[in-house]
């Protein structure tokens, strides 16, 4: 399992271990804890038994597609070209 190393409700780093850790871990002094976690990385704050991302991804919102046939129709070059395609 994966333990976030957590220091003045920092995590400082992220370790494997088979069990948690009851002391400081091996080349940590006193005041670091080791609290199970997945999916967090060095730099995450760690409040009130949760985690979180002090630089969380951006959502950007994409506009939906337009479809091949909404695409040729909406341009007259393009439906000039089909049609000459297509021998209309």
């Amino acid at each position: 399992m994966k333990y976030a190393i957590v220091k003045n409700g920092v995590v400082v780093n992220v370790i494997e271990y088979e069990t948690q850790p009851t002391t400081p871990p091996p080349g940590f002094e006193a005041g670091h804890v080791a609290i199970q976690a997945d999916g967090v990385n060095p730099g995450w704050h760690y409040a009130n038994g949760q985690f979180t991302d002090p630089n969380p991804p951006e959502v950007v919102e994409m506009p939906t597609p337009m479809s091949l046939t909404d695409m040729i129709l909406s341009n007259p070059a393009e439906l000039a070209k089909l049609k000459t395609a297509l021998g209309i």
